[in-house]
């Protein structure tokens, strides 16, 4: 769109990681095919603060990364393998690292930026963003960023008649102070409010056509989004003392047209027996029709999901870092996360969604807590040695509550639980060799261990002995090479293998209207990446190419709730290829101007939704292919760029699923789209 990159389209151009939309205002984030369900298993970083999506009723934070915009970003940094000894919880598989630039002092200055998109069969996108740098006397300065974005939307409705129905606004604004007291001591203060607005979700139906959909009406989405971080950094002779202090408010509003789902359980049997109260005798002919008629009274059906997260971190580290020797870290930190939402399903009056009636009312409460102490040593020569250890020790707590305020007897959600309490205990480590072996040649090894708590499930109607979940661990081992000529060329190839113990995945209640998480047993996940870099003057060229294996080796008996998952089968929504190339060419025009063209090509094979090829609710993707081209001219007065996303209009899909709200419900990237940005420095 006309607006910056988002993190999943970062994290698409790294080897071995891919992102998929998983709904209005929601992405997972896989590193080497593991995430998507659950809490978080990729870390991200944003100005030294972890961000983590809320759950939803079905506790599943995974596939909510963080939304920042990515206005005036110094650097984003991905890891591709674990880093939990040094960011714990969270960073199972890796971490994305956000570093906004940071306020400069002693130097003036400003800049701004627009850019205008016109899409194909979508409606236009609109950017803005501004900054400015200023000098607050000689030890201090305050960096200001504003911005404001607008994306058309591209899905039409063909029920309603309305176009462009996931258009989407965010705005937002950033302060950065830097303030150094004395020689020794520095200070960066971070303040970040940001809005998001969605119309509705960008799932479309393949079977009535790309990014066309039949929802009974448009249900939208918002996010508004507050940190404030405070980081003192302090020289204590050869070492720095380190603390970082940061809270957030994340507030969520989910909307979704939940029709289709109460239409589907107007037939429910059992839903026929809760309403009549019968034990063990089902309904006769005449029940059946009138649970029917009632249930189909409910319709159109609003499921509205508030909810609010608050997380409170403060970590202290002591560390000495050099360029050769000895480096290390000895830090702690405690890490609080409350989470409050409310679901209520309601029949709704159209078009302004008016609540008739709630049918199904319940609140949950989940709060997490971490205390940790962690190390990291290394150790590097000057011939390029470099050793590395890092060790971790944690304890976490999960404590849940829900309350059903109103009973639904359709879906079975009747009965509250009480305040439940989760304690683990874990450790995370790894031991990192870089070993150089011939001129300009270098071997690397990394062997580590990372572990995600347990939790309570929050659905109701579970099968019993299901309503808590065992954590589960990942033990990794990675080899490659690197070979590096006279800084012109990289190239670089690994191999790596990941044991996923105990795993835990999604499974369903028997009428599909609620998800919880199992352990359903061990996961392999095996591949090969490899990577080629060229700086040949004003030539840059990249290609990143990755392959995975992800298989199951060993299944539980929860296994069979989760689409009755069986040893040898494959992973779900795990693509086995993924490749990205890239080339630019620079052309001076004079002394002070410049034209670089740039071209950008992804592809991807295609995954399954299941487990099962036999399981009805599976959904195949085909291949796709993604190219973006980039032709900027820059001068002193900026730079004036044409794009062009998605060049040959792919229908590129990300994700597709079969479920109670339709067949082969597809997330996609957008269409063609033509950007034109202007962005000037003061």
């Amino acid at each position: 769109t006309a607006a910056p990159p988002s993190l999943g389209e970062v994290a698409r151009r790294v080897p071995g990681v891919m992102s998929q939309p998983a709904g209005a205002g929601q992405t997972a984030i896989l590193v080497r095919g593991i995430g998507l369900v659950g809490d978080t298993t990729t870390a991200v970083y944003f100005a030294d603060v972890p961000i983590a999506g809320p759950s939803g009723t079905g506790s599943d934070g995974a596939r909510t990364s963080s939304d920042i915009a990515l206005i005036d970003v110094a650097g984003i940094s991905v890891a591709r393998n674990a880093r939990g000894t040094e960011h714990g919880v969270g960073a199972l598989a890796g971490e994305i690292a956000v570093s906004p630039t940071a306020a400069r002092i002693g130097v003036s200055e400003a800049s701004a930026s627009l850019a205008a998109g016109l899409q194909e069969g979508g409606a236009p996108s609109l950017a803005a963003s501004g900054m400015g740098n200023l000098p607050l006397g000689p030890s201090a300065a305050l960096r200001l960023v504003g911005y404001a974005q607008h994306s058309g939307g591209y899905v039409d409705n063909v029920r309603t008649a309305q176009r462009n129905v996931n258009a989407s606004t965010t705005r937002g604004l950033r302060a950065a102070l830097a303030w150094e007291p004395d020689a020794l001591t520095t200070t960066d203060t971070l303040v970040i409010w940001q809005e998001r607005r969605i119309g509705d979700s960008s799932v479309w139906s393949r079977d009535l056509g790309a990014y066309r959909t039949d929802r009974y009406f448009s249900a939208p989405t918002r996010h508004d989004f507050g940190l404030a971080r405070l980081r003192v950094d302090r020289a204590l002779g050869a070492v720095t003392l380190t603390s970082v202090s940061a809270a957030y408010l994340w507030n969520i509003d989910r909307r979704y047209d939940r029709t289709r789902v109460t239409q589907l359980q107007a037939t429910d049997p059992e839903g026929c027996m809760r309403y009549f109260a019968l034990e063990t005798t089902a309904c006769d002919t005449a029940q059946a029709e009138t649970f029917e008629s009632y249930v189909l009274g409910l319709t159109p059906t609003l499921l509205h999901v508030p909810i609010r997260s608050q997380r409170q971190i403060q970590e202290v580290r002591l560390h000495a870092e050099r360029s050769t020797g000895l480096s290390w870290v000895l830090g702690a930190v405690i890490d609080r996360r409350h989470e409050a939402l409310r679901s209520a399903l309601s029949s709704v009056s159209l078009p302004d969604l008016t609540p008739q009636t709630y049918f199904g009312v319940r609140s949950l409460a989940v709060t997490r807590a971490q205390k940790a102490a962690f190390a990291n040593a290394s150790y590097r020569d000057s011939a390029g040695l470099r050793l590395a250890a890092g060790l971790r020790i944690e304890s976490y707590s999960l404590v849940s509550q829900g309350d059903v305020e109103v009973p639904n007897v359709i879906s079975g959600s009747i009965d509250s639980w009480p305040r439940t309490v989760r304690r683990s205990h874990g450790w995370q480590g790894s031991v990192h060799a870089d070993v150089p072996i011939a001129d300009h040649l270098d071997l690397h090894t990394q062997l580590s261990r990372t572990d995600r708590p347990g939790g309570v499930n929050t659905a109701p109607a579970l099968v019993t002995g299901h309503f808590t979940y065992d954590g589960d661990t990942l033990w990794g081992i990675e080899t490659g090479l690197r070979w590096s000529l006279d800084q012109r060329l990289d190239l670089s190839l690994t191999a790596f293998l990941n044991d996923w113990r105990d795993m835990q995945f999604r499974a369903f209640s028997d009428n599909r209207s609620f998800a919880y998480l199992v352990n359903i047993g061990n996961a392999a996940l095996q591949g090969a990446e490899a990577s080629a870099r060229l700086h040949a003057g004003r030539l840059r060229a990249g290609l990143d190419v990755s392959y995975i294996d992800a298989r199951l080796n060993r299944v539980t008996d929860a296994a069979a709730l989760a689409g009755d998952a069986r040893a040898d089968d494959r992973l779900p929504f795990v693509p086995s290829l993924r490749a990205n190339a890239r080339v630019s060419r620079r052309f001076v025009l004079g002394d002070t101007r410049s034209l670089r063209l740039a071209a950008e090509w992804e592809v991807q094979s295609g995954f399954e939704s299941t487990f099962r090829r036999d399981d009805p609710n599976r959904a195949r993707t085909r291949a796709h292919q993604l190219a973006n081209l980039d032709l900027v001219y820059a001068s002193p007065l900026g730079e004036l760029a044409l794009s062009v996303k998605n060049l040959f209009d792919s229908t590129a899909i990300l994700r597709m699923v079969s479920n109670g709200y339709g067949a082969d419900q597809t997330l996609s990237a957008g269409p063609r789209e033509w950007v034109l940005s202007l962005s000037r420095p003061f």
